[in-house]
């Protein structure tokens, strides 16, 4: 009796966490949609227009590599106004998406990093192509995307795609990450925070405006 009542809430409390993670998957989606929509939509440039003027940071960076030549990354730093309740004239700003596009040589790179209110991140996209991940394997284009809760892990998802067809099937979906892939969450984790620390950087040299 003790053991099957073990179980029971064993399951009861699988399927309580699978429930959490799936509803915030879908609020993530929700907002990453939202996210892409003001992008594509806020992209004039009439300064004095709010409905046109898209508000973020733009880096772009330029180096010379020996071995793979030119290199170029493009950071765009979209942000959100934070709650005022002290009713400041310029409320204070919170980081809520990134996208990096770069290249070293010929190879195309592009991340993307949502992040919540709190400052943890929610999402992360990263395309990299030509892939050699498995011992002896072709190289392959992939696709990580990585969901969080609180800043904390709750799904994996993994598409591989021969170079350059764009012809993405899924190589894993689970809560955590596969050995494989361990070395790029860590790396994408670590630019997550870069992230963060470049834009209040930006925040701080370049919104420093006071009453």
């Amino acid at each position: 009796m003790k053991k099957t009542l073990a179980i029971l809430l064993f399951c009861l409390a699988l399927h309580a966490q699978w429930g959490v993670a799936q509803n915030t998957m879908a609020s993530i989606r929700q907002r990453y949609a939202a996210m892409k929509e003001y992008i594509n939509t806020h992209n004039g440039t009439n300064e004095n227009d709010g409905a046109e003027w898209m508000e973020c940071y733009h880096v772009e960076a330029r180096h010379f590599l020996p071995a793979t030549g030119g290199h170029k990354e493009n950071v765009y730093m979209y942000f959100g106004e934070k709650e005022n309740p002290d009713d400041l004239i310029y409320a204070k700003h919170w980081l809520k998406f990134v996208t990096t596009k770069y290249n070293y040589a010929v190879r195309e790179y592009y991340e993307e990093y949502l992040y919540d209110e709190d400052g943890n991140i929610a999402f992360i996209y990263a395309f990299q192509p030509w892939l050699d991940i498995e011992d002896k394997s072709e190289d392959m284009d992939y696709e990580f995307r990585f969901y969080f809760n609180k800043g904390k892990l709750i799904n994996t998802v993994v598409k591989k795609s021969p170079l350059g067809e764009n012809a993405f099937v899924e190589d894993y979906s689970g809560a955590t990450v596969k050995k494989a892939y361990q070395e790029f969450y860590q790396g994408f984790i670590a630019r997550s925070k870069d992230f963060m620390k470049l834009f209040y950087s930006m925040e701080n040299a370049m919104y420093n405006f006071s009453d």
